[in-house]
Parts: structure tokens; C-alpha cells; sequence
């Protein structure tokens, strides 16, 4: 994988939690001037074929997501394929049984409805967002697969484009289903808090508003010393917008690691309102955080969701104080 020249220095020192780090911040400044005209998106453009060992290091990341949400049994994440300009995951079905394929597009129809009706999203897109941002690519550089073939075919693809979140397909009806048992709770939904209705509101200014305060809000964050937030929101739309920040540090995790937050905003016009959904995602870790990938980085989801749950509870409280105003 495709890394900066300097990162054994900086691993070595980034080794442990950020309060642990002692080495001299004039020595890594004097290093990363070189290399201060780095950016995500930049680093985005090249061949993400580059990158395969990265991507396939993230299958077993996923599949433990799966597991925490108690969707393993459901699904297995099973593979993935690398090409320029796009990394797929192919998700298949984990259970067996008579009308395994059947039984997977039952699950699927329900865990559609049901993730709809408590987080203004569908279950494909959930997907799609975990994906990405477990990839560190954008929603239009990530695809998710979810295939059958036994004895019936059952195949949901997974893509983003110019904002909309399609799913192409070939979907099958039998008389004889398996039933398959859904989640209790669908845990990393945040259990409904992540959608609103705002009341006499155009989704363009909602969304305008919520991607400017958002921004605001992180400026004026960073790490103890060395480095202050940055800030990514270059991938937006009228009615949607993706906020990256990086070079974070005891915003979630009080351990000081270096944070990663990713928050997905989405408005649809209702009327007169606006519904609001957002998704707001972490990843903490101890090493570099510099491009084409954030290194040593884990979800917070499998170690600090509740931390995380709190933060982002807090956060579009407040912003939604304001929007409504």
C-alpha cells in the first residue's frame, strides 16, 4: 500500500495513545511541512487498486459490525474486488437451509422496511455508508453486493450516484419462505434519534445550514499541540452532504487516540417540512493519520459505542436547536 516516505518515523512515534507521545514537535512539524500540500481527495483520485490489501484488511471489520448488530446471522461478509475507480463488498447469506435464497429476500424486504421506519434510511444505504467509511472512500467510490445462488438467484447491488443510493437487482418469489430470524433492535440505528421533522423548512437552506454549523463546529478542535481539525466536506449535494474530520483527539475516546468522525446528513422536502436523517460514524487509533489511508484505525462502534452514542446524541441535539430556530 501506497504510504508517505516519512511513515516510520511517525509510526514509531504514534505507537501509543496521543498523551503518550513524546517525541519533539519540532522534528515532526519540520516533517510534515514537506508534506503539507497532502489532501484526502487528492489521495482519493489515484488507483484504488493500490490499496487492495487495505480494503480486504476491512472484511473481517465488517463482519464484526454484522456481528454487534446481530446481523451474522443473516449475512457473512464474504469478499472484495478492487477496481480503479470503485472497491465492492459481496455480502451472501450466513444461514443454510431449504429456500436459502427466498429466505435471504424475506430478510432483506423487512430489514428494509424496518430500518426505514426508525432511521429515515433504508437498510441498503446503512450499508453502503458502513462500508465506505470503513474503506475511507466516498459513497460514489464504494459498492456493497448482496448475492444468492442456491438454488434460486437473489441479487441486491449496492451504488451511489449524483446523491441517490439505487438498488439493481433480481429479486425472486417462492410460495415456501425459511423463516429467518431480524434483530431484536437494530442497534446501530441509534434506536430512531437520527431523524427529525423540521417544521416550514426548504431542504436546501436545512441542509446548507446544517453542513455551515457542522463545519463551525470542528474548526476550532484538534489535538493537544500539534494539530488542528480538518475538515472535509466537499462531497454535497442540495439535499445531502458527507462531513469528514480528522485529526481529532478526546473528542469520543478518552483514552487520546487520534479520532476520524464521518457524519452523513440527508433532507427530504415533505410538504411544508423537512425530514431530517443523519448518520454519524467514528474510527480511533494510534497511528498516522495522513493520506492516501488513515492507518491502524478501528471502528469506535465495536469499542467505544457508547461513547459514541453520547457524542453524536449531543451533537444533533444542538443542531437541531439551531436549525429549528
Amino acid at each position: 500500500m501506497h504510504t508517505p516516505s516519512f511513515v516510520s518515523l511517525f509510526t514509531f512515534a504514534t505507537k501509543l495513545p496521543l498523551m503518550q507521545v513524546s517525541l519533539s514537535v519540532g522534528c515532526l512539524l519540520s516533517c510534515l511541512l514537506a508534506f503539507s500540500g497532502q489532501t484526502t481527495l487528492q489521495a482519493q483520485a489515484v488507483d484504488l487498486r493500490q490499496d487492495k490489501a487495505f480494503f480486504q484488511s476491512k472484511l473481517p471489520e465488517f463482519q464484526a459490525w454484522l456481528r454487534q448488530n446481530e446481523l451474522d446471522g443473516i449475512l457473512y461478509a464474504d469478499s472484495v474486488a478492487v477496481a480503479p475507480r470503485k472497491v465492492t463488498l459481496f455480502l451472501k447469506a450466513a444461514y443454510r437451509g431449504a429456500r436459502v435464497c427466498d429466505s435471504l429476500q424475506c430478510a432483506w424486504d423487512r430489514l428494509e422496511k424496518k430500518n426505514r421506519s426508525l432511521s429515515g434510511q433504508f437498510f441498503h444505504e446503512r450499508l453502503l455508508h458502513k462500508w465506505a467509511f470503513l474503506s475511507e472512500v466516498h459513497e460514489e467510490q464504494a459498492e456493497v453486493v448482496v448475492r444468492c445462488h442456491d438454488p434460486a438467484h437473489f441479487i441486491a447491488r449496492i451504488t451511489s450516484h449524483d446523491g441517490h443510493m439505487p438498488v439493481d437487482g433480481r429479486n425472486i418469489r417462492s410460495g415456501a419462505v425459511s423463516e429467518v430470524r431480524l434483530p431484536a433492535t437494530l442497534q446501530g440505528i441509534n434506536i430512531g434519534d437520527n431523524k427529525a421533522i423540521l417544521p416550514g423548512k426548504k431542504v436546501s437552506i436545512v441542509c446548507n445550514n446544517a453542513r455551515r454549523y457542522l463545519t463551525n463546529y470542528y474548526k476550532p478542535k484538534g489535538t493537544p499541540v500539534l494539530w488542528k481539525a480538518r475538515i472535509d466536506s466537499s462531497f454535497a449535494t442540495v439535499d445531502e452532504f458527507v462531513l469528514e474530520v480528522t485529526h481529532l483527539s478526546y473528542e469520543i475516546c478518552p483514552d487520546g487516540y487520534f479520532e476520524y468522525h464521518r457524519v452523513y446528513v440527508k433532507g427530504i422536502q415533505k410538504g411544508e417540512d423537512v425530514e431530517l436523517s443523519w448518520e454519524f460514524q467514528g474510527k480511533y487509533g494510534s497511528g498516522i493519520i495522513f493520506p492516501p489511508r488513515k492507518n491502524d484505525y478501528k471502528d469506535m462502534d465495536l469499542r467505544y459505542k457508547n461513547n459514541l452514542e453520547d457524542y453524536q446524541r449531543r451533537l444533533f441535539k444542538i443542531l437541531l436547536d439551531y436549525l429549528r430556530q
